[in-house]
């Protein structure tokens, strides 16, 4: 689970205690995998570490490219059955061509959800939360945001396995929405002409627009149609594996913005263990406003209340 990460390949009879181990984002015979770009509708007790990300940004007038570390960590933790809260941050590498690599921190980020309603028939999960980004926490020269911002989202999931559409059953949707509110309002502050084109461009504060943000995903879960479809006789390796594709989105939702509408494909693969899952994706920018290099992002996601189901991995009341 990452704000910008199971399944467990059976058939017969090892079915029903596989599907018992994983308390999880379960509806129904559902299972639904933790995405690497976006949020996942579970709430449960599970970290992810370490999530890396790579990309390359372009010089812009600069010396020279900047390629983009982040390792980030993710900790989730159920204070009851469906209500619960996770802690992200992260440290952010930033290697410039003829220039010094600046490296600090992220800013802290945490999360608090509801699991509102879970349907096992259709296979549908719901969940309300919010998001709190804690501004100036993080090192400046990295980028990290001087204000804070706080983000009321929506998350959803929904398995097309009740539909009578065949080897497509082990489809399913998940998704967030969510609206950014910047602690500071972003303003202009006036206007500047360049003396060698004549073009007109505003200056604003150092605040922020608020904004929309949220995506998709769209995934295959091959564990589901060994068990829900039909048994095929493949390698174990494969019938745990979940190609997926997901979209990443953030949009200005007031006026000004310096910022325009940010798109991102992540098209990838989801391996799922007994008490773990790894994912690694591409990360393809959707239009020009998102860069123009592609990129990579990898995780290791482990699940706590499989792992240690006594202590840490069960919620706080019960």
């Amino acid at each position: 689970m990452n704000r910008f990460v199971l399944g467990c390949a059976a058939a017969g009879a090892c079915l029903a205690p596989s599907m018992a181990a994983l308390a999880h984002g379960i509806a129904g015979a559902r299972v639904f995998v933790a995405t690497l770009t976006i949020d996942d509708p579970a709430v449960s007790d599970e970290a992810s570490f370490p999530t890396i990300t790579y990309l390359r940004h372009g010089a812009d007038g600069g010396p020279g490219p900047t390629y983009e570390t982040d390792i980030t960590g993710e900790f989730d933790k159920t204070i009851t059955r469906n209500f619960g809260f996770a802690i992200n941050d992260g440290y952010t590498v930033l290697d410039t061509a003829h220039d010094k690599t600046r490296i600090g921190w992220q800013d802290l980020t945490v999360t608090a959800k509801y699991q509102v309603y879970v349907n096992a028939e259709h296979e549908f999960m719901m969940s309300l939360g919010v998001i709190r980004e804690f501004g100036h926490t993080g090192t400046t020269h990295i980028g990290a945001d001087q204000y804070g911002s706080t983000t009321p989202t929506v998350y959803f999931g929904k398995g097309l396995g009740d539909l009578p559409i065949g080897w497509l059953r082990p489809l399913a949707i998940t998704g967030t929405g969510g609206f950014a509110i910047a602690d500071r309002e972003l303003k202009v502050t006036g206007q500047t002409v360049d003396p060698d084109t004549g073009l007109t461009s505003m200056l604003f504060n150092n605040g922020y627009a608020n904004r929309w943000v949220g995506g998709l995903s769209l995934q295959y879960s091959i564990p589901y149609l060994q068990s829900q479809v039909r048994h095929l006789n493949i390698p174990d390796f494969v019938a745990r594996l979940t190609p997926l594709v997901e979209l990443a989105y953030s949009s200005p939702a007031t006026s000004p913005s310096d910022l325009g509408t940010q798109l991102v494909f992540a098209p990838g693969v989801i391996y799922s263990g007994d008490t773990y899952q790894l994912g690694i994706e591409a990360l393809i920018p959707g239009n020009k406003a998102s860069g123009s290099n592609v990129g990579v992002i990898t995780q290791f996601h482990v699940f706590l209340d499989d792992l240690f189901p006594n202590s840490i991995g069960r919620p706080i009341f019960r």
